[in-house]
Protein backbone atom coordinates (compact mmCIF):
# COMPACT_ATOMS: atom_id res chain seq x y z
CA UNK A 1 0.00 0.00 0.00
CA UNK A 2 1.52 3.25 -0.65
CA UNK A 3 0.42 6.47 1.07
CA UNK A 4 0.42 9.95 -0.56
CA UNK A 5 0.33 13.33 0.71
CA UNK A 6 -1.71 16.47 -0.34
CA UNK A 7 -1.31 19.62 1.22
CA UNK A 8 -5.01 21.62 0.73
CA UNK A 9 -5.55 25.27 1.87
CA UNK A 10 -4.26 26.54 5.24
CA UNK A 11 -1.29 23.90 5.17
CA UNK A 12 -3.55 20.99 6.34
CA UNK A 13 -1.84 17.93 4.79
CA UNK A 14 -4.47 15.24 3.88
CA UNK A 15 -2.89 11.38 4.04
CA UNK A 16 -4.25 9.22 1.54
CA UNK A 17 -4.02 5.44 0.15
CA UNK A 18 -3.16 4.63 -3.02
CA UNK A 19 -2.92 1.80 -5.57
CA UNK A 20 -6.20 0.06 -3.72
CA UNK A 21 -8.96 -0.53 -6.05
CA UNK A 22 -12.30 -1.19 -4.66
CA UNK A 23 -15.57 -2.41 -6.86
CA UNK A 24 -18.10 0.07 -7.96
CA UNK A 25 -16.72 2.79 -6.42
CA UNK A 26 -17.22 2.05 -2.69
CA UNK A 27 -14.67 3.68 -0.23
CA UNK A 28 -13.38 0.92 1.98
CA UNK A 29 -14.93 -1.76 4.12
CA UNK A 30 -16.95 -0.16 7.16
CA UNK A 31 -18.27 -1.79 10.33
CA UNK A 32 -22.46 -0.85 10.46
CA UNK A 33 -21.41 0.90 13.11
CA UNK A 34 -19.40 3.48 11.62
CA UNK A 35 -21.85 3.79 8.71
CA UNK A 36 -24.01 5.11 11.69
CA UNK A 37 -21.36 7.35 12.81
CA UNK A 38 -20.48 8.44 9.57
CA UNK A 39 -23.57 8.82 7.58
CA UNK A 40 -26.88 8.39 9.95
CA UNK A 41 -26.05 10.33 12.96
CA UNK A 42 -24.90 13.39 10.37
CA UNK A 43 -27.80 13.19 8.39
CA UNK A 44 -30.12 12.99 12.19
CA UNK A 45 -28.30 16.01 13.44
CA UNK A 46 -28.85 18.09 10.51
CA UNK A 47 -32.59 17.13 10.32
CA UNK A 48 -33.17 18.16 13.73
CA UNK A 49 -30.82 21.38 13.49
CA UNK A 50 -33.55 22.42 11.11
CA UNK A 51 -36.75 21.76 12.29
CA UNK A 52 -35.21 23.49 15.79
CA UNK A 53 -34.39 26.24 13.87
CA UNK A 54 -37.18 26.14 11.35
CA UNK A 55 -40.31 24.98 13.05
CA UNK A 56 -39.69 25.73 16.71
CA UNK A 57 -37.62 29.61 15.49
CA UNK A 58 -34.81 28.65 18.00
CA UNK A 59 -31.20 30.61 17.22
CA UNK A 60 -28.60 28.69 16.09
CA UNK A 61 -26.75 29.10 19.69
CA UNK A 62 -29.75 27.49 21.45
CA UNK A 63 -29.88 24.84 19.15
CA UNK A 64 -26.10 23.97 19.63
CA UNK A 65 -26.76 24.15 23.34
CA UNK A 66 -29.41 21.59 22.71
CA UNK A 67 -28.13 19.03 21.04
CA UNK A 68 -24.89 18.98 22.57
CA UNK A 69 -22.58 20.47 19.21
CA UNK A 70 -20.79 23.60 18.20
CA UNK A 71 -22.82 26.63 16.42
CA UNK A 72 -20.62 26.18 13.30
CA UNK A 73 -21.83 22.54 13.41
CA UNK A 74 -25.68 24.11 13.27
CA UNK A 75 -24.61 26.64 10.84
CA UNK A 76 -23.33 23.80 8.47
CA UNK A 77 -26.34 22.03 8.89
CA UNK A 78 -28.19 24.77 8.14
CA UNK A 79 -26.93 25.64 5.39
CA UNK A 80 -27.14 22.09 4.33
CA UNK A 81 -22.98 22.16 3.44
CA UNK A 82 -22.83 19.25 5.94
CA UNK A 83 -24.71 16.38 7.30
CA UNK A 84 -27.71 15.60 5.47
CA UNK A 85 -27.64 12.59 3.38
CA UNK A 86 -30.74 12.85 0.92
CA UNK A 87 -30.07 8.79 -0.21
CA UNK A 88 -30.23 7.98 3.83
CA UNK A 89 -33.51 10.52 4.03
CA UNK A 90 -35.14 8.85 0.65
CA UNK A 91 -33.93 5.32 1.88
CA UNK A 92 -35.14 5.89 5.40
CA UNK A 93 -38.33 7.85 5.57
CA UNK A 94 -38.85 7.16 9.20
CA UNK A 95 -35.83 9.89 9.78
CA UNK A 96 -38.24 12.65 9.35
CA UNK A 97 -40.96 11.86 11.36
CA UNK A 98 -38.68 10.82 14.31
CA UNK A 99 -36.61 13.99 13.71
CA UNK A 100 -39.84 16.26 13.99
CA UNK A 101 -41.15 14.30 17.11
CA UNK A 102 -37.31 14.48 18.79
CA UNK A 103 -37.00 18.11 18.02
CA UNK A 104 -40.91 18.93 19.53
CA UNK A 105 -39.63 17.00 22.88
CA UNK A 106 -36.38 19.02 22.35
CA UNK A 107 -37.60 22.41 22.24
CA UNK A 108 -39.78 20.85 25.27
CA UNK A 109 -36.66 20.96 27.40
CA UNK A 110 -36.10 17.04 26.91
CA UNK A 111 -32.86 16.19 28.64
CA UNK A 112 -29.50 15.45 26.86
CA UNK A 113 -29.22 11.79 28.26
CA UNK A 114 -33.03 11.34 26.86
CA UNK A 115 -31.85 12.51 23.16
CA UNK A 116 -28.94 10.17 23.26
CA UNK A 117 -31.11 7.39 24.34
CA UNK A 118 -33.99 7.59 21.57
CA UNK A 119 -31.38 8.27 19.11
CA UNK A 120 -29.36 5.08 20.03
CA UNK A 121 -32.77 3.25 19.98
CA UNK A 122 -33.81 4.91 16.83
CA UNK A 123 -30.42 3.83 15.15
CA UNK A 124 -30.28 0.65 16.36
CA UNK A 125 -33.66 -0.51 14.84
CA UNK A 126 -32.66 1.12 11.29
CA UNK A 127 -29.22 -0.82 11.56
CA UNK A 128 -30.86 -3.76 12.17
CA UNK A 129 -33.19 -3.49 8.48
CA UNK A 130 -32.42 -5.49 5.29
CA UNK A 131 -32.57 -1.76 4.21
CA UNK A 132 -29.41 -0.61 6.13
CA UNK A 133 -27.82 -4.11 5.03
CA UNK A 134 -28.26 -3.12 1.33
CA UNK A 135 -27.12 0.33 2.07
CA UNK A 136 -24.20 -0.77 3.97
CA UNK A 137 -23.47 -2.89 1.09
CA UNK A 138 -23.72 -0.48 -1.63
CA UNK A 139 -21.25 2.11 0.21
CA UNK A 140 -18.61 -0.20 1.19
CA UNK A 141 -16.74 -2.56 -0.39
CA UNK A 142 -18.32 -5.66 1.35
CA UNK A 143 -19.16 -9.13 -0.40
CA UNK A 144 -22.81 -8.46 -1.52
CA UNK A 145 -24.00 -11.98 -0.26
CA UNK A 146 -22.55 -11.16 2.74
CA UNK A 147 -25.32 -12.86 5.75
CA UNK A 148 -23.40 -12.28 8.85
CA UNK A 149 -25.75 -9.71 9.95
CA UNK A 150 -28.56 -11.74 8.99
CA UNK A 151 -28.12 -15.24 8.81
CA UNK A 152 -32.28 -15.18 8.33
CA UNK A 153 -34.05 -13.02 6.71
CA UNK A 154 -34.22 -9.32 8.43
CA UNK A 155 -37.18 -7.29 8.76
CA UNK A 156 -37.86 -5.04 5.56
Amino acid sequence: MKIALETVKDNTVIYCRTGISFPSGSEEMLQPSEVIAAKLLPTIRARLSHELLVVHRMKQVRVAHALGITQAAVSHYNTKSRGLDDELIRRFPEIKGFCEDLARSIAGGLPQTEQVARIDEFTDGLMHTARFCDYHKKITDIDPNCAICFPSPPKP
